[in-house]
């Protein structure tokens, strides 16, 4: 029995389809029915029933699931508990951001860090908010900056920044012409938006905005990635909302308008970027980058600020553990 045999079992267990299991976990069918395999025959039990139409637990297979489960947990808290203790004595930052932080204010955050702390080893990683949430639950990160997360956690969160947003459109569109542009005025019009299963975060809050003008967009094409967006709007298959931080890029055929009056009040999840830590751990240079951040991230950008846009709410930069969903990258 191993971690791995374990990890496909419980895959099985839940999905009650090997299909799906499989696809899951990122492996071919054959080689998930191996491994369920080899569990059964090193502990001589059968923990399925199999037919051609569905598959069903045996009572053997339901203790096996919430043992299983047991020792999984068990040896995370292990790794993680090791893994902490080696890190509190060592000189290393592991920062993990979604893009909206690594394409504005992370790199100069991380440069001043470097300036103060040359003997610091700093070790970086862009993911999606989730994937950044999970690796600082496993102690794969010291810290990491996304969305507000979206499932409960042990983690505390920080609102550091409120992003505004622009509009992106073909450079020929006739409203290019225009200073600014409203939400009205994008209504009707062929519109690119983010992926909702991969984007959830950004697909949330395009919707809310065409919502606050009692609209729906009217979808050409969904974008995962913003080159790909920009490539949408260029070759002329509509037009789409991006954060204030896009401005930063340039794409032959493709210009950006400021979005007058479009600021959501409460800011959705989607238009929040935060600091994201586990307290529990006692982490020097995880502390240092975080006092960094609190001092020089600006809740909102002033190279971005427009006089006509509604200003946000006040908001309080107070940490806390995320224990429920906040709902809505």
């Amino acid at each position: 029995m191993d971690v791995r045999q374990l990890r496909c079992f419980i895959a099985v267990a839940e999905e009650l389809h090997f299909g799906r299991a499989a696809e899951r976990l990122g492996l071919a069918p054959p080689a998930l029915s191996r491994q369920i395999s080899a569990l059964e025959d090193g502990l001589g039990v059968a923990l399925f029933t199999r037919t051609t139409r569905q598959v069903a637990m045996t009572r053997a297979g339901l203790i096996m699931l919430e043992e299983a489960k047991g020792i999984l947990v068990k040896m995370e808290h292990a790794s993680r508990a090791v893994r902490g203790a080696s890190l509190a004595s060592g000189k290393i930052l592991r920062v993990g951001a979604i893009d909206a932080a690594s394409s504005s204010f992370v790199p100069e955050a991380l440069a001043y860090f470097r300036e103060q702390h040359p003997g610091v080893e700093i070790k970086f990683v862009e993911a999606m908010t989730a994937g950044l949430i999970q690796m600082l639950e496993a102690g794969k990160l010291d810290l990491a900056l996304t969305r507000p997360p979206r499932k409960p956690t042990d983690c505390a969160f920080e609102i550091l920044r409120v992003e505004r947003p622009l509009v992106v459109l073909n450079e020929q569109h006739p409203l290019a012409a225009r200073e600014h542009l409203t939400m009205l005025d994008l209504v009707g019009e062929p519109f690119i938006v983010p992926s909702k299963r991969s984007r959830p975060f950004a697909y949330d809050l395009v919707m809310a905005y065409f919502e606050s003008v009692g609209a729906v967009p009217n979808v050409s094409i969904e974008a995962t990635e913003k080159p790909a967006m920009m490539s949408a709007v260029a070759a002329g298959l509509g037009m789409a909302l991006a954060p204030d931080w896009v401005s930063r890029l340039s794409f032959p055929g493709v210009t950006m308008r400021r979005l007058r009056g479009a600021l959501l009040d409460p800011p959705p999840p989607g238009a929040l970027v935060g600091v994201a830590w586990r307290p529990q751990q006692k982490l020097s240079p995880r502390d240092d980058f975080l006092a960094i951040l609190r001092e020089s991230v600006t809740l909102i950008d002033e190279r971005h600020v427009f006089p006509f846009v509604i200003s946000p709410p006040k908001m309080k930069r107070t940490a806390r553990a995320v224990g429920s969903s906040t709902g809505g990258a």
